[in-house]
């Protein structure tokens, strides 16, 4: 492809350049920032997590990113005079601190059609200027007092229409922004989660999958690290070129600004000023990390593109004999500029191979694959061993917690069901693994499901709350079939919301009272030979006689079955009968409770069981009752012999009829 020829030619091809390249620091910061996030949404939701759930990730936590970007960003730029000035601690001044300065830059400004902007100097013996601001009309332009020093006034006037250039162009925005993304860059890469550092590289040796992780989180940071200095050199780069151009055909003077960046190419820096502060300067670093603008003599050759020969009639002493000017020189004869080796450029001095890795990273990377290499040589011959030993999964299951459950309503899908209690047998695949933290859990969860551990797959959530064990629940009667339970290993019942109780669950009561036909009791005694004698009357008012009639008192009915009175005389009648058997067996044991139970076989007690029977069909009779007291009554009416307490039960209350 041809290179542009002329001034709007290098403008119009520059600006294209400089949205490409903008674009990419918007990639850059998404790339960095799934990285920096990788350990944090892992940990807390690794089913949306980067490398478990590409999809998951840019679906979910992707816009987050990007909204928060955005306000930052915002804030950022809004701040932007600010910080700088607070930074580079720059003065402003006016006609009456420098007159020379406001002199030479007044008609510039009239000549542009600009709003006055702010001057500002720094007492710096450094030869630099900027412009910075987001808005035409709050912008400022700084100079060195080494820039003013050193320059005659046909040189500062080209430095101050250059500057004056990149406000007028909105170039004081558009490195601002990429001042800001790169300084976000930099600080998402160092927070990088999968770096490799010495810990990696230890971790690596029981979690072998962390390896090739750390190497694709390091090499994809670094990737996205360079495209990012490189778009800021380029877009820098670019900008300068435009002001360049926009400056010589202001001032007509081409040698004046060639001469002007020769004086300053050396003697470029600021101590005040920050890195990012950098690209917005009239000269700056040129190679490394740090590299914000073209070399001079690239924009000295390009000058001579756009203005001719002229630009070499600078009478300047610094210019004779300059090697800059020579080289741009013959650049500018061969009509072909010096390539921008922006990549080059970037990579000089750089501590990091094309891998992102350090020298110690590389020695650390080959420690790592020594140690896996000599743990593991029994299964160099079997590939699908080591496939499944860098298997990404297990580290998935382990990192899964309980967290996306309660977080579900956040983010509108409801989370996990964080009641559920099922065996997955997750890594199954990997049991038998040697020296692997697969291996390790795999081995921890088999043995968890022996011992009959209701999730036994050992994970993060697994780890954080009790275990619970499935066992037989055969109630307070010991007679109870078929029913599991599930409790801690210390007994206690799951209350939901993380508590625990060693209440029976109701659904646990109501099953024995089913099953058995007894009913739960507390008991104050619970002797099955009898606390009392059965002849003792309790306080003079509680003996076998009382209880028999107080039994026979609640046949009374108090209205018609299938009328509220009638209803609740049922309901009553069963609540009685409870009251008494479980006062016999406490008091009096068994024997006790055999003599009131025969007094409950009457034909007229038969006849309460009849319609007890006949109202349970209708669903208004137990409406209102919990689940518990509904069963005793339903257990009454089918077996109304076995209605004892479930202790007695156990005593052999039911044995022999």
């Amino acid at each position: 492809m041809s290179q542009p020829t002329g001034l709007y030619g290098w403008i119009k091809s520059n600006d294209a350049k400089s949205a490409t390249f903008f674009i990419g620091f918007v990639v850059a910061v998404q790339v960095i920032a799934a990285l920096a996030l990788f350990f944090p949404v892992s940990l807390s939701d690794p089913a949306h997590a980067p490398f478990f759930n590409w999809t998951g990730y840019l679906t979910r936590y992707a816009p987050l990113v990007l909204a928060a970007s955005a306000i930052w960003f915002v804030c950022q730029m809004f701040w932007q005079i600010e910080t700088v000035k607070r930074a580079v601690g720059f003065h402003f001044i006016d006609d009456a601190d420098e007159p020379g300065l406001c002199r030479v830059i007044e008609p510039l400004i009239i000549t542009m059609g600009l709003p006055p902007p702010f001057v500002a100097v720094i007492e710096s013996r450094a030869r630099n200027a900027f412009a910075c601001g987001i808005a035409r009309n709050k912008a400022v332009v700084v100079v060195t007092r080494g820039l003013i020093d050193s320059l005659d006034d046909d040189e500062l006037g080209c430095v101050l229409a250059h500057e004056l250039s990149h406000i007028k162009n909105g170039d004081i925005r558009l490195m601002a922004a990429s001042n800001i993304f790169m300084s976000a860059l930099t600080r998402l890469h160092r927070n990088n989660g999968l770096r490799m550092t010495p810990v990696h590289a230890l971790l690596a040796i029981a979690v072998p999958v962390v390896l090739p992780l750390t190497l694709a989180g390091t090499f994809i940071g670094h990737i996205a690290l360079r495209a990012g200095q490189v778009s800021r050199l380029l877009i820098s780069s670019s900008r300068e070129f435009i002001a360049d151009a926009e400056a010589v055909q202001l001032t007509k003077n081409p040698a004046a600004l060639a001469s002007a960046l020769v004086k300053v190419e050396h003697d470029y820096f600021v101590a005040t000023a920050r890195r990012e502060d950098d690209a917005m300067m009239i000269a700056g670093a040129t190679e490394g990390t740090e590299a914000t603008h073209p070399t001079v003599v690239q924009r000295v050759a390009a000058l001579a593109r756009t203005t001719g020969s002229m630009v070499f009639n600078a009478p300047s002493t610094q210019w004779s004999g300059s090697a800059t000017l020579a080289e741009a020189e013959a650049a500018a004869l061969l009509r072909k500029l010096p390539r921008a080796r922006a990549l080059l450029r970037i990579r000089a001095q750089a501590p990091e191979n094309v891998l992102g890795l350090t020298r110690i990273n590389m020695i650390m990377t080959a420690f790592t694959i020594g140690g896996l290499m000599y743990m593991h040589a029994g299964e160099l011959g079997n590939p699908r061993a080591l496939v499944a030993m860098f298997d990404i999964r297990p580290l998935g299951f382990f990192l899964g917690t309980h967290t996306p459950c309660r977080a579900g309503a956040l983010v509108g899908d409801g989370g996990e069901d964080c009641t559920k209690r099922v065996d997955q047998h997750l890594y199954r695949e990997f049991e038998g693994q040697k020296y692997t933290l697969a291996g390790w859990l795999a081995d921890i969860s088999r043995k968890r499901r022996e011992a009959g551990v209701v999730n036994p797959d050992l994970t993060l959530r697994t780890m954080a709350e009790p275990s619970f064990v499935r066992q037989a629940h055969t109630g307070q009667s010991g007679k109870l079939e078929g029913t599991i339970a599930e409790k801690t290993d210390g007994g206690l019942y799951d209350a939901g919301r993380g508590m625990f109780t060693n209440v029976v669950p109701q659904k646990l009561v109501a099953a024995e009272i089913k099953g058995v036909g007894c009913f739960p009791a507390k008991l104050l005694h619970g002797k099955p030979q009898g606390y009392f004698p059965m002849d003792q009357e309790i306080g003079g008012v509680t003996s076998v006689r009382r209880l028999i009639e107080a039994a026979n008192d609640s046949l009374i009915a108090r209205g018609e079955p299938g009328t509220p009175a009638g209803d609740e005389w049922l309901r009553s009648y069963a609540r009685t009968r409870e009251t008494m058997v479980l006062i016999s067996y406490d008091s009096f044991g068994l024997p006790g409770l055999r003599k009131l139970r025969d007094a409950y076989r009457s034909d007229a007690h038969g006849r309460v069981i009849d319609l007890i029977r006949q109202r349970l069909s209708d669903p208004a009779f137990a409406a209102g009752l919990d689940a518990t007291a509904t069963a005793k009554i339903a257990a009454l009416a089918e077996t109304p012999d076995r209605f004892v307490p479930c202790p007695a039960v156990k005593h052999g209350a039911l044995d022999g009829g």
